[in-house]
């Protein structure tokens, strides 16, 4: 990785060096100070040097191999939004011709983009939630969400009331996507008795066992 980067830069009118002070790559053109930290992949390791090396100049770059194609998984951009943030740039190696070096993007102000389409969602399930059920930080954990808690409000009042009409329900329990929730049936916890009538099915009655803590908090 280092001779291409090196002829790279020096076409470019830099003096290069390696292993300067642990520093992987510096160069130098006239009172311009660069420095470039190289790994095979993204980690964190590569992100602490990047920090370490921005206290010696504002021209940091992290070198690292691009897949064949060009194409760019999705860790990997998330790095390059770490980076960006870090106001540090970027340099590839094509990793099939070991030959072509390419300066992704430089140093720079970073200015963040709000994603207000993903704030909306984020707002929405959380208002849309009576309840904290979760546990921060759980993985391969259900996820009791706002649509969730609705469907074993539903569920419940089915429980408790046996099989009941839509209208009966939505007067019982205010959730204006009822027939939404019965309709999809997306847990499979209803069956239909006859027309705008509805019952739970086993998987319910299977799955409020399993999570009775957590549905009686709900429901109380």
């Amino acid at each position: 990785m280092y001779k291409p980067l090196k002829n790279f830069l020096e076409k470019k009118g830099y003096i290069v060096h390696s292993e300067v002070e642990s520093i992987d790559v510096m160069a130098r053109k006239d009172n311009e100070l660069l420095i470039v930290e190289m790994k095979t992949t993204f980690n964190l390791q590569l992100v602490y040097q990047l920090i370490e090396r921005l206290k010696i100049t504002d021209q940091v770059y992290a070198y690292v191999p691009l897949g064949k194609g060009g194409r760019w998984p999705k860790p990997y951009k998330r790095m390059c939004a770490l980076l960006k943030r870090l106001h540090c740039g970027l340099i590839t190696l094509d990793q099939h011709t070991q030959k072509k070096v390419v300066v992704e993007y430089k140093p720079a102000p970073f200015n963040p983009r709000k994603n207000y389409a993903k704030k909306k969602l984020a707002v929405n399930e959380f208002a849309g939630r009576s309840i904290d059920l979760n546990q921060g930080g759980s993985t391969k954990k259900l996820l009791f969400t706002a649509y969730k808690e609705k469907t074993i409000r539903v569920a419940m009042y089915l429980f408790e009331r046996g099989p009941s009409s839509t209208q009966d329900i939505k007067k019982g329990l205010d959730v204006k996507n009822t027939v939404d929730i019965l309709n999809k049936n997306y847990f499979h916890w209803f069956e239909r008795v006859s027309r705008g009538v509805y019952s739970i099915t086993p998987d319910f009655e299977f799955f409020r066992l399993k999570y009775k803590k957590q549905i009686d908090q709900l429901w109380r």
